[in-house]
């Protein structure tokens, strides 16, 4: 039970606002994580081949260093 938190929430009802709320938290929990952290849940959620690809295109590009 040490690896979860109970907290108090509020959640919109109106469901655009609920999607944008739900995407800052995920923007704000992926901060968190080190490069090679993001980049395994990445991996992890779409598949290793699609993220391998955006990388190359990105660098390629000098999008990311």
């Amino acid at each position: 039970m040490d690896k979860i938190k109970i907290v108090p929430d509020i959640e919109p009802t109106d469901p655009y606002e609920k999607a944008k709320a739900d995407i800052m938290k995920a923007k704000m929990s992926l901060s968190k994580l080190t490069p090679n952290q993001q980049k395994a849940l990445a991996e992890e959620l779409f598949g290793v081949a699609y993220v391998e690809t955006v990388l190359k295109v990105l660098f390629n590009n000098n999008l990311m260093r």
